[in-house]
């Protein structure tokens, strides 16, 4: 849940725009991961071209602003510009 809580916060602030590497993750797990958040309707406007996407235009959705606002607990363990560090999940 932190990941998500991570990938989720990261798009809303811009801060800079998460990918597989942030968090230990091989690029097409972290692509299913994104598939899995805009289907679930935490997030929209993911630019899709082909096989490739970016996350610059995404943000949150009602949904998943109400997702952040429920898992706070999460920002005490969050260092910035850190999510989590490769692996900790």
């Amino acid at each position: 849940m932190r990941v998500g809580y991570s990938v989720l916060r990261e798009i809303h602030r811009r801060h800079f725009e998460p990918n597989a590497n942030d968090y230990g993750l091989e690029e097409i797990e972290f692509e299913k991961f994104i598939i899995l958040l805009e289907r679930k309707g935490y997030i929209e406007r993911v630019l899709w071209v082909n096989d490739m996407y970016s996350l610059k235009p995404a943000r949150l959705t009602e949904k998943g602003i109400e997702l952040l606002e429920s898992n706070k607990h999460f920002e005490q363990t969050y260092r910035e510009g850190i999510p989590y560090e490769n692996g900790c999940k």
